[in-house]
């Protein structure tokens, strides 16, 4: 696991290059800025078309569209114009920051205003020597094939169904994020 100065580094890279959600920096920032946390990676959530050469196959799977924000149904059929061979699958994908506390009661407390906040998967991954890595990640989440071997297979109905409910669920979750920032704040406030 990397230590703090290593994940900040890499963070702050990664934000001078656009790679960081932008809807998720003031919350990243707020954690990074506290002595007890840091993270090291995170997503705001997202609406994907992922092409997957075989089931199971994450190594070889491809981005044909990615999204974090949410998508009208014109871009999302422009996007299906790229689909080529494979299976295709139509997701989205919840939050989901991985966060390092430095000991076992800020672990806790980070796991208990997760879960206050909604995020009802949050767990602890790995416990490391004074290194507590949680993972903070909900539950909205739509996994759909809808596409084989470059055909889509599912009706037009069905796919704008699918997307409302995905910007749905998208907006939820966002939502969520919201709340855990302000629970950050509080955190802040209390200790400066």
């Amino acid at each position: 696991m990397m230590n703090k100065k290593e994940a900040l580094e890499k963070y702050e890279r990664a934000k001078s290059k656009g790679e960081v959600d932008k809807d998720i920096i003031s919350l990243l920032e707020k954690i990074n800025s506290l002595p007890y946390f840091y993270t090291t990676s995170s997503c705001s959530g997202r609406i994907v078309l992922l092409n997957i050469p075989e089931i199971g196959d994450k190594k070889d799977a491809k981005f044909v569209c990615k999204w974090h924000r949410e998508v009208d149904k014109k871009e999302l059929v422009n996007c299906l114009k790229d689909y080529k061979e494979h299976y295709l699958f139509f997701i989205m994908q919840s939050p989901i920051i991985h966060i390092v506390a430095s000991e076992t009661e800020w672990a806790n407390k980070l796991i208990k205003i997760s879960l206050e906040c909604g995020f009802k998967y949050t767990s602890i991954k790995k416990i490391e020597s004074k290194k507590i890595l949680v993972e903070v990640l909900s539950t909205e989440n739509l996994h759909i094939p809808i596409g084989r071997e470059g055909k889509i297979i599912v009706k037009e109905e069905q796919l704008t169904f699918f997307l409302e409910m995905a910007n749905k669920l998208l907006i939820r979750a966002k939502g969520k994020l919201k709340c855990l920032e302000e629970k950050i704040n509080s955190l802040l406030l209390s200790s400066s």
